[in-house]
């Protein structure tokens, strides 16, 4: 294709240019939509016309083509031009509103003059007064959500480091640094047994209410030497059970009991044959994994829920008493009895408040020993199978209801965990002591995250469409000064319709949770709207200058603080909340 002009087709350019902006106030450049310098340059002669440019020009002014580029050829008559007035008045508007918009970059500075000295110390004042309590607020809340993220972090990482205890709680600390001083090889005497137990759930389910509970239905095992419990026991039994031992005598033998009084151990030492006989028939009923069944339901549970209780009827012997022999590393046959039971209980609810967008949920179950840690001391059992896994953990259609999901296991943070706490009952007795009375706590620890999300989506959409559409009727009322106040019911209806569905999470979330941040956020917006777009109506009613002026100024000032603030609350602040790779 030819892309040559003539030598007279600038001068042609020029000519159209000085008619259309004479004529009709509109520039070449805006009437063919480029660039400004580069008409400039070609009139100027700095650069040449191309075809392209001058089609474009043919074609505005409904000329050939020809009549610019062929030198031969002349311009019509230019008043008899059949120019489309509809494009030039579009055009010229346009050309009014970048006008407009030129005076309104200057909007702030020129009104600035127009009020006095204590106007402007109360506009300063005034827009101090809604802007600092604001972004306080939601200083406070990103604090709050930190705090909250961090330390759900902090507590996830809590028993994935192997340790048995809570190295982070120097009560904990205190208490485990106390049995280890007391502990067999810091003892001889020492005559408690250690029990390890391991726990795997089946399902946690029926999870109701913030301030209720749910049920976890779970197998527990627990193994022991058979031998340090039978010592353990005669320990017990002399320093716990010997008035029943001795009323069993009686009843047994026909004798009368002496009416005097005698001593228990005295007792004991002149009736031993008895005494070992009594410990040899009972010992299995203190056995730790003992529990009533339908058939032997006059069995006592040799464990306790720390946070709950065992729902009825569940209670059973999963695997019967099975012992091991082995040999001990001096030689010695030993045998280690391993028992599992499987039962329901009802927890209380000891987790997190959840947090949207994503929950962070730790399940805590407790399981106590009924005796104290003289005679019985739980150890968490961290064995793994031939793959690497606990066998502690779950069982493979392990679920929890309610729409909760495990949560991604990294190396720091699992989303099982088995630990010891080291718990005290002075059963409402302030002369029992703390180290007469510990026992050690097995706690189970389950972490999950809210699987669905489309009830806090539900209201986060919502919420938001409302602050954008107060943060438009914001823009209308400061740059176009169009009365916003009809737009502030919509706004209103909407901010409550979600106020309603946030009340309804507030039996899964904590009654100060992100969306209850957002509904306070919404709210305040709207408030501040509707205060301000009434001072703007009431100035231009009663047409001061200086007001509409104070007002105008203190209208764009807040658009730009709001629309901050609702970029930081509704993006930057779910952001943070947001626990990545969990």
């Amino acid at each position: 294709m030819n892309n040559t002009v003539g030598k007279k087709t600038k001068d042609k350019l020029k000519k159209l240019g000085a008619f259309l902006e004479e004529k009709h106030g509109i520039s070449l450049y805006r009437a063919i939509s480029v660039s400004e310098s580069k008409i400039n340059d070609i009139l100027s002669g700095k650069e040449e016309p191309t075809r392209k440019i001058c089609a474009k020009v043919a074609a505005y002014f409904f000329i050939p083509l020809e009549s610019l580029i062929d030198d031969d050829k002349e311009l019509p008559d230019l008043e008899k031009l059949p120019l489309d007035m509809d494009l030039i008045s579009i055009q010229r508007n346009d050309i009014e509103n970048d006008i407009e918009r030129q005076r309104q970059r200057h909007f702030i500075s020129r009104n600035w003059k127009m009020i006095g000295y204590k106007k402007r110390i109360k506009l300063i004042l005034s827009v101090l007064v809604i802007a600092v309590p604001l972004i306080a607020y939601i200083i406070f809340c990103a604090s709050e959500v930190l705090v909250e993220r961090t330390g759900d972090l902090h507590k996830y990482k809590i028993g994935s480091d192997g340790l048995s205890y809570d190295k982070y709680d120097p009560v904990q600390v205190k208490y485990h640094d106390d049995l280890e001083s007391t502990s067999k090889a810091n003892n001889p005497d020492a005559y408690y047994v250690e029990v390890t137990v391991g726990a795997v759930l089946e399902k946690i389910k029926n999870i109701e209410s913030a301030t209720s509970s749910y049920e976890g239905r779970m197998q527990l095992y627990f193994k022991f030497d058979k031998d340090e419990f039978r010592e353990m026991f005669r320990h017990y039994a002399r320093n716990v059970l010997a008035d029943q031992i001795i009323t069993d005598y009686y009843a047994e033998s026909g004798e009368t009991l002496p009416v005097q009084t005698f001593s228990y151990d005295e007792w004991i030492d002149d009736h031993y044959d008895y005494f070992e006989y009594w410990v040899d028939t009972h010992d299995r009923e203190y056995y730790p994994g003992e529990t009533p069944s339908n058939v032997l339901t006059d069995k006592e549970t040799m464990f306790v829920i720390g946070n709950g209780e065992f729902v009825p009827d569940t209670l059973g012997t999963l695997k019967e008493l099975e012992e091991v022999q082995y040999y001990d590393e001096e030689g010695n046959l030993r045998t280690m009895c391993y028992q599992k039971i499987r039962f329901s209980a009802k927890f209380e609810k000891a987790f997190d408040s959840v947090r949207y967008p994503l929950d962070s949920v730790q399940f805590k179950m407790y399981i106590l020993p009924t005796m104290d840690a003289d005679y019985i001391r739980y150890v968490p059992d961290t064995s793994t199978d031939s793959e690497g896994t606990l066998v502690s953990g779950f069982t493979p259609y392990f679920g929890v209801t309610s729409g909760y999901r495990l949560i991604n296991e990294t190396d720091e943070m699992k989303n099982f965990t088995l630990r010891l706490n080291y718990y005290y009952d002075t059963n409402n007795d302030p002369a029992v002591h703390f180290e007469d009375s510990v026992r050690t706590q097995l706690e189970i620890i389950v972490r999950a995250n809210r699987a669905g999300m489309s009830l806090f989506l539900q209201a986060f959409i919502n919420l938001f469409s409302v602050v954008i559409w107060i943060i438009i009727a914001f823009y209308s009322q400061s740059y176009t000064g169009e009365d916003s106040i009809g737009m502030l019911g919509t706004g209103l209806f909407g901010v409550i319709s979600s106020m309603l569905v946030g009340l309804s999470m507030v039996s899964d979330a904590g009654i100060f949770s992100l969306i209850t941040m957002i509904n306070i956020f919404t709210l305040a917006v709207i408030m501040i709207m509707t205060y301000q777009s009434i001072a703007a109506k009431r100035a231009q009613v009663r047409k001061d200058k200086v007001l509409i002026a104070y007002n105008g100024i203190k209208l764009r000032v807040l658009f730009v603080i709001l629309t901050l603030c609702t970029v930081a609350m509704f993006i930057a602040i779910p952001a943070m909340a947001y626990m990545w790779g969990v």
